[in-house]
């Protein structure tokens, strides 16, 4: 399955990579046609600047795919967020293209790292912005050829200057969560962009800078302001999850969330616990820790449609002793499945939503089981009182059945000391890899061994005991 994954996921990448070269040596056959000197003749010039402008960019994108396939396979495999991540690219050197015929310093130059970051890597969003910049020099440059009147120094400067900006914007804003402090530091940014071309300009002496001085400002201090507008249109349209975005799901007012205070605050109580584990150790072994907090919120919220029957809660009564355990089996199986159903009802992403069908995998119910082998003489089958999966194929959905687990296990256990907590976690890691629940996912022992120490220091910082006055007070 994952072969046929990945072989898929490569054609994809390679289809949008070709799409990509087609539209670039398009964007530029139309600007040598219309700008050059040659009043709509087509010289011998015209063919050699165009091979030239096609080799060269051909040569760029084979590089970056080569980067790519060795250092950023996991990219590739995520068609929608490459899909973005071209189309930044593609929109940032058209403009610049066209910006390029009125006055080479207006050019956006760093404009796709402001668009990118907030959506990718930093470094996807670093060697994209290095990418746009050669294409758009190399196809300027080559400019010169047809007669046009493109001051190479200038070309080179705006490219050294896109790179050094669109390097620090892919650093600074990358791990931005909100977006009011995007535009702080974009603003910043821009402004030190509009230092750097004023200074350029002046050291040249290419251009009266006076005399353009407004519009360069303009398009310095617009860069961020349209990147923060397209963040979230290129969210909606291509499907993708932002660290801005997560955190807003995580907001106690999503309504969801509000849904599961009203109505289970007992499991809300321990979903926020679950989170608190669930974050660091995703962040200890490389993971996306707002998307591990975001899946720890929902994983679940299924409960809400039988909140009653679920220990957290319960007060008093359990409704199960007066169920037949298949029933109650039945009963426990379908949280995951109304999960998964409510998240994509309130539109909640699809990478978060699949890790409440995945947080059991295909565990079984012992309590239940064990019951239903004492009031049957013959053989129960454990598959019907199992949880029906699939198992985790992500390491946050694995993190998330191990955090689970533990922090439910640590809590019925009362006060259990550092020896008890560690042997919990490790009983139940060991179970989960004895029943194969992590086969499907790229999660390693090493993995699984960060997680569990940090799960055992968390919950030490979580639930350690108080230092009490003399007169019985606690320290807090």
């Amino acid at each position: 399955m994952k072969t046929t994954t990945n072989k898929n996921a490569y054609i994809s990448a390679t289809a949008i990579f070709m799409l990509s070269y087609v539209i670039i040596v398009a964007v530029a056959y139309c600007k040598y046609f219309l700008f050059g000197s040659f009043d709509g003749v087509v010289t011998s010039e015209f063919y050699v600047a165009l091979a030239g402008c096609a080799i060269s960019t051909l040569l760029i994108l084979v590089s970056l795919i080569t980067y790519l396939i060795y250092s950023r396979s996991k990219l590739i495999e995520k068609t929608k967020k490459l899909l973005a991540i071209c189309t930044s690219l593609i929109f940032t050197y058209a403009l610049c293209i066209v910006t390029s015929s009125l006055n080479l310093y207006y050019m956006p130059v760093a404009f796709v790292a402001f668009v990118v970051a907030p959506l990718a890597d930093r470094r996807d969003s670093f060697i994209t912005n290095i990418t746009t910049n050669l294409i758009v020099a190399c196809v300027l440059l080559f400019e010169s050829i047809i007669g046009s009147k493109v001051d190479t120094l200038t070309v080179v400067v705006m490219m050294i200057t896109g790179i050094f900006i669109g390097s620090i914007a892919s650093y600074t804003l990358s791990n931005v969560t909100r977006r009011f402090m995007y535009v702080m530091r974009g603003l910043c940014i821009s402004a030190v962009t509009f230092g750097l071309l004023f200074v350029s300009s002046y050291i040249l002496r290419a251009i009266n800078f006076m005399e353009i001085v407004g519009f360069v400002c303009l398009v310095s201090f617009a860069q961020p302001i349209v990147g923060l507008i397209l963040q979230p249109i290129f969210e909606s349209l291509f499907n993708i999850i932002t660290n801005t975005k997560l955190m807003e799901f995580t907001d106690n007012n999503s309504p969801l969330m509000k849904r599961l205070i009203a109505e289970a605050l007992g499991t809300y109580n321990h979903s926020m616990s679950v989170a608190s584990f669930a974050e660091v150790c995703a962040m200890r072994i490389g993971e996306n820790p707002y998307l591990a907090k975001a899946c720890a919120y929902y994983h679940d919220v299924g409960k809400i449609n039988n909140p009653r029957y679920f220990s957290e809660n319960q007060s008093g009564s359990n409704p199960h002793d007066e169920l037949l355990p298949e029933v109650s089996a039945g009963i426990l199986r379908k949280h995951a499945t109304d999960g998964f159903d409510l998240c994509q009802k309130y539109r909640i992403p699809i990478e978060i939503a699949h890790v409440t069908n995945q947080h059991h995998g295909t565990l079984p119910m012992a309590v239940f089981y064990n019951k239903a082998t004492k009031l049957t003489d013959g053989e129960v089958d454990i598959r019907e009182y199992s949880y029906q999966g699939p198992r985790p194929v992500t390491k946050i959905a694995a993190i998330i059945m191990i955090c689970d687990a533990s922090e439910a296990a640590l809590r019925a256990k009362g006060k259990p000391t550092p020896t008890e907590v560690d042997a919990i976690v490790t009983s139940i890691i060991n179970d989960r890899i004895a029943r194969k629940q992590f086969d499907n996912c790229e999660i390693t022992m090493q993995d699984l061994n960060v997680i569990k120490k940090t799960i055992i220091e968390q919950y030490g910082g979580l639930y350690h005991e108080r230092v009490q006055y003399p007169d019985g007070k606690v320290i807090k």
